[in-house]
């Protein structure tokens, strides 16, 4: 935090004192950071409190960095601020500000850095966890050198595990195996064992599961431990049936003379005349006589009401014996799933103790055990109690079980008399706010931020109790002075306008208290009295015409639903207007919105996200990318991907095509379809570079270059040449796919260096290594710059903006399936479950997924309350509605907001009609000051006149990236690098031979190769000796060979503001005529003038414009002379002006006549 402190307001202020202990509820907005900043500056200007007995534990990294850098920024601050600026300083947070007071001030900055570590410990808690660890690692079981494993090594040990699993299976594991697999796929089989490794406390000694788990998973399910289908069958006889009841329904059925009524009857005769086994098997024929399919019971009208009440209770028997029958089905597909799972699980485990490696879950469970569990935790919390004095825990509403077991170990002897710690004070300070729990999909448990205040309550209360019989006992004042925990509450937004939080308290009443998980208080609050505005725009419906700018841009997203691609068009169009023509903002000054000032929120992560930062990108609208990506999904990444795979495979046809249409190969869907149409078994690369097209021979002889590479570069050096070499691969894919295709290919390279770090780099093992798992790629949201960013309304937890978007707030919370994912044990043991379909579940297994349902929607209303609460002046609601939406959802966002609306809206160009609430002055920009004389000042034109745009540097051309010869090469002994090398020695040759005497050139030059090519076959060496002196002695090659020629030379000049720099292999200069020759070692040279590729005159080309530059009114002569036969080609002058490449803003040639 730069700049002056703030006062604090008197809630904020009471919060940071540190003379108690705190619980605080802070509503979004109102500064709670600042509050932790103030309360830790606070604690550090206490006598007697040491900077190493702070500790702060927060939910993310950035919580932890940016409380760092609040705390530390001001510290040092204070070591140089004059007495009066720092006695504001400390008055505004609440603290003393006497001299005293100040000395101690100006000393905190190097108290901080002297302490252990380096600085204060602020950490997220799986950080501390880690420290834990680390410094007892003896006492928590871990072998030296052990190391977190990331997401990667964690899916390269997984299918490791599950190798070693299939490889051992005896017939009953096999048979799980496939049943799993049968039943969830490849993948969901993976996923569960990976979930059965993860319950390690279901496992773990005492009463850990064992096999056989049959009893077990019969009583998990609510049935008896020994209950089997023998049981179930004993359900259906005389004495354990609605026996009587349903010889009532006889009864009652034999007096109806309908037909339905008769086969009820001679139904329940039948059925009675069985014995259990059989009736069990014909449950279903009494059934279906009863009942209609839809459960509805069969009964004449006015039926007697006996008769209703004993068919129902003959239902509830059917219903039963059918739950269990299902539940008993359900048996026999969990008890193998399960001793499968614990065996995976116990080799998970052994894997991770052998490598050294631990998870996230693994560092949490043994940091809390650490600190749990034996006699030496005692001594480690001996220890660490004379370490942590204070500590404090910010969004604590995201702390689960596991976490607050952490926290509770350390603080376990704060309160329990005077611990370690003599006479000192302790306190705990928490900050969080309900209404902001929004990750329980990460296993976090909001509902223990409020069962762990009234836990610390109790605690410190009987605390003070103690301290308070003890000083009656010895009749001596306290030690210590303990005040009961006090809880706080922000509700004073700093933030927002009072406009949008009016709306957000009205949505929140909407919604109801109770159905966000919370008590039926009111949430109120108290806003910035700066104009605001809230604006519902008409959902976009699937029946509606496809938008006429918006039809144009579709191209290849035809695959998402079409009300989503014309969201996705109509944002893009509103915020292009709006950054055009000005969206007036006031907070701070009145100025106008930059895309910087623009946040687009959507519910979760799904393709409607990427597809509006596409069509902002092709708007032109800055814009930072979506917050969270897979690393192989983005365009970029899946192009270089597959140059690599073709690169390792050159018969992958699949890689090869999609290589050629990325914008790394350049080529067009039209492309591909004329000049990749092929005989039945011929591959593409076959094809291709058999083909004569000049297409195909460009780019062939682009691909062998690739190909060169393979066998002697590691993966990151291949990707580096791919993207700044000859293919100029960065600029190609962000000029195409936007500045945000930067961060995925910097991740690429970062994972190809990971890799060879730690493998042998070759590239098909990166490969594999790379596809083994996808690990996400996070943006640091909170600095996108002066771009519009596009998140999650997850991920903008913490964050803010000017304007807000919520991009699909029509989005149905009950769309998709809700999976109880774990049933508890008796003694609390989380079991994990396996996907099933809706029949195979019953009983327990429904219960806990409509409880998973009702916390899920008490989740979707929480984050609709972060979601609204992200804007500051302007708030947009949207969203389109799916071909299966017939109307907006009940439980959507929009539903909510659109009832907050009255009245009729107003016409829109873009979204047809909107619903206003509130006002923002108009969108002009501000107006300038008026001159202090009170007269106009008229400014000259050249003031209010953009400048012009700055002339970029020239960036040099190199012809030979223009095109070389690309003609393919007939199968020889030399493929790949070979041909590289073959090319290479001849022009070394033709360099040096001419200087030597003709009668010692074939010795020296053999001996010359055989030292720079001794690994070539002797029959190799001698076809390229005899090559090159059939060259140098033909009669027609003498002049260009003569003394006076020169090689190699290097070449640099500027051509209509364009600098063309290269290497020409030979230039002879006269007097009046200059000749360039460029050697071209293909072993399949062009039969006449008409074959030569077009890339290789355009490179010619530009070596005659740059020498007719340098040599003004000489003639200008350009050949190709290849090795191969040998033959040499002259370049007629008016070719080489046809194939003038662009050098510059004008596009002319030079006249024709300026070359021979």
């Amino acid at each position: 935090m730069s700049g002056q402190l703030h006062p604090l307001r008197p809630e904020q202020a009471h919060a940071a004192d540190p003379a108690h202990s705190v619980w605080l509820s802070a509503s979004a907005g109102t500064g709670k950071t600042q509050v932790l900043s103030a309360r830790v500056l606070r604690l550090l200007l206490q006598p007697g409190v040491e900077p190493g007995s702070i500790l702060c534990l927060t939910f993310t990294k950035a919580g932890a960095a940016e409380m760092a850098t609040r705390v530390n920024e001001t510290l040092a601050r204070w070591v140089r601020m004059k007495p009066d600026a720092l006695a504001g300083e400390l008055m505004a947070i609440g603290a003393k500000f006497d001299p005293a007071a100040q000395a101690r001030a100006r000393t905190l900055f190097t108290r901080v850095l002297d302490c252990p570590g380096g600085g204060l410990r602020i950490d997220t808690i799986h950080a501390f966890a880690q420290y834990l660890l680390a410094a007892f690692p003896e006492e928590a079981g871990l072998e030296p050198g052990t190391v977190a494993m990331d997401d990667r090594t964690r899916a390269l040990l997984a299918r490791e595990v599950l190798g070693e699993l299939v490889a051992n299976a005896d017939a009953d594991d096999r048979s799980a195996l496939a049943m799993l697999s049968l039943r969830l796929g490849p993948d969901g089989a993976k996923a569960w064992l990976m979930a059965c490794a993860k319950a390690q406390e279901l496992w773990a000694d005492p009463g850990g599961w064992r096999s056989p788990m049959r009893p077990q998973v019969l009583q998990l399910l609510g049935l008896p431990r020994d209950f089997s289908e023998s049981d179930l069958a004993r359900e259906c006889a005389d004495d354990r049936f609605a026996q009587t009841a349903l010889r009532s329904c006889h009864a009652h059925y034999g007096e109806w003379k309908a037909k339905s009524g008769s086969d009820a009857c001679a139904a329940i005769t039948n059925w009675l005349s069985l014995d259990p086994v059989t009736r069990l098997a014909e449950l279903t024929t009494l059934e279906l006589a009863l009942f209609f399919k839809n459960g509805n019971p069969r009964l004449p009208k006015n039926a007697d009401p006996l008769f209703t009440d004993d068919l129902a209770r003959v239902g509830e028997a059917i219903a039963a014996i059918r739950e269990k029958h299902v539940l008993l089905a359900l048996t026999e597909y969990l008890v193998p799933a399960l001793e499968l799972g614990r065996r995976f699980a116990i080799l998970w485990d052994d894997a991770k103790r052998i490598r050294g490696l631990v998870d996230f879950d693994d560092q949490i469970a043994r940091a809390a055990a650490l600190l749990a569990n034996g006699d030496m935790a005692q001594w480690i919390g001996y220890k660490l109690d004379r370490a942590f004095d204070h500590i404090l825990v910010d969004e604590a509403q995201d702390t689960n079980a596991s976490q607050w077991a952490i926290i509770d170990a350390l603080t376990q002897d704060y309160f329990d008399g005077l611990g370690a710690a003599g006479a000192r004070l302790r306190t705990v300070f928490v900050v969080g706010d309900y209404k902001q729990a929004i990750f329980g999909f990460q296993g976090t448990e909001p509902q223990l931020f409020l069962s762990q205040r009234e836990k610390y309550r109790e605690k410190i209360d009987q605390a003070i109790a103690n301290l308070e019989e003890l000083a009656r006992e010895t009749r001596d004042r306290p030690l210590v002075q303990l005040s009961p925990l006090q809880p706080v509450e922000l509700q004073q937004n700093f933030r927002s306008s009072q406009t949008i939080l009016d709306f957000v308290d009205r949505a929140v009443a909407q919604v109801g208290t109770e159905a966000m998980g919370m008590g039926p208080d009111e949430v109120r609050h108290t806003g910035l009295e700066v104009p605001g505005r809230v604006t519902l725009w008409a959902p976009i419906r699937a029946d509606e015409g496809d938008d006429p700018e918006a039809v144009e841009q579709e191209g290849a997203e035809t695959w998402l639903p079409a009300p989503e691609r014309r969201m996705a068009d109509r944002i893009a169009r509103q915020v292009k207007q709006w950054l055009d023509h000005g969206h007036v903002l006031t907070k701070g000054g009145k100025r106008r919105a930059g895309p910087g000032d623009i946040m687009i929120l959507v519910r979760k992560r799904r393709a409607l996200a990427g597809l509006i930062v596409a069509r902002l990108h092709a708007a032109r609208v800055p814009v930072a990318g979506v917050d969270r990506l897979r690393i192989g999904a983005p365009l970029a990444v899946k192009d270089l991907l597959a140059a690599l795979r073709f690169a390792a495979q050159p018969r992958d046809d699949l890689s090869l095509a999609n290589l050629l249409v990325s914008p790394l190969g350049g080529w067009s869907q039209e492309d591909l379809l004329l000049h990749g149409l092929r005989e039945r078994k011929v591959g593409l690369w076959d094809h291709i570079r058999r083909s004569y097209a000049p297409l195909c021979m460009e780019t062939a002889d682009r691909l062998r270059a690739l190909l060169a590479r393979v066998d002697y570069e590691p993966p990151q050096a291949l990707l580096h040449w791919l993207l700044t070499g000859p293919w100029d691969g960065r600029r190609r894919l962000v000029a195409r796919l936007g500045r945000e295709a930067n961060d995925p290919i910097d991740e690429l390279i970062g994972a190809a260096f990971a890799f060879s770090a730690e493998h042998t780099a070759s590239l098909q093992g990166f490969l594999n290594w790379f596809d083994a798992s996808d690990e996400e790629l996070k943006r640091d949201a909170g600095g996108g710059g002066d771009a519009v960013r596009v998140l999650t309304a997850h991920g903008s937890k913490g964050l803010q903006a000017p304007i807000v978007i919520l991009a699909d707030a029509t989005g149905n919370p009950d769309r998709g399936p809700v999976r109880a994912g774990e049933l508890a044990t008796v003694d609390g043991r989380p079991v994990p479950l396996p996907a099933m379909p809706k029949e195979a579940k019953a009983g327990p297994v429904v219960e806990a997924e409509e409880a998973k349902k009702a916390r899920e929607r008490e989740e979707h209303w929480r984050l609709m309350y972060v979601a609204l609460t992200r804007a500051e002046e302007a708030l947009y609601i949207g969203g389109a509605l799916l071909p299966s939406d017939k109307d907006i959802p009940e439980a959507s966002w929009y539903a909510v907001a659109s009832a907050l609306f009255e009245g009729e809206g107003k016409e829109d160009p873009i979204w047809g009609q909107r619903h206003d609430l509130g006002d923002l002055p108009g969108l002009n920009a501000p107006p300038a000051a008026a001159p202090s004389d009170g007269e106009s000042t008229q400014l000259p034109a050249w003031a209010t006149r953009p400048p012009a745009q700055e002339p970029r540097p020239p960036r040099p051309l190199a012809p030979s990236s223009a095109g070389e010869d690309l003609s393919p090469n007939p199968p020889g002994m030399m493929q790949g690098g070979d041909a590289a090398l073959r090319g290479t020695l001849i022009h070394r040759l033709l360099e040096r031979l001419p200087d030597i005497a003709p009668e010692e050139r074939r010795e020296k030059a053999a001996r010359w190769l055989e030292a720079q090519a001794g690994d070539l076959p002797a029959d190799a060496r001698e076809q390229m000796l005899e090559q090159v002196l059939g060259v140098l002695d033909h009669p027609d090659f003498a002049d260009l060979f003569a003394p006076g020629a020169l090689a190699e030379v290097s070449l640099a000049a500027t051509v209509e503001g364009q600098v063309v720099t290269g290497k020409l292999d030979r230039l002879c200069v006269g007097e009046d005529r200059v000749l360039v020759v460029d050697y071209k070692t293909t072993r399949r040279p062009p039969d006449s003038l008409e074959q030569v590729p077009a890339a290789t005159l355009r490179q010619m080309s530009a070596y005659a414009h740059a020498l007719a530059a340098i040599y003004p009114g000489r003639e200008i002569s350009a050949a190709l002379l290849y090795t191969h036969e040998p033959r040499i080609i002259a370049l007629p002058g008016d070719l080489l002006a046809r194939h003038k490449p662009g050098l510059g803003d004008k596009q002319a040639s030079l006249p024709a006549n300026g070359f021979a």
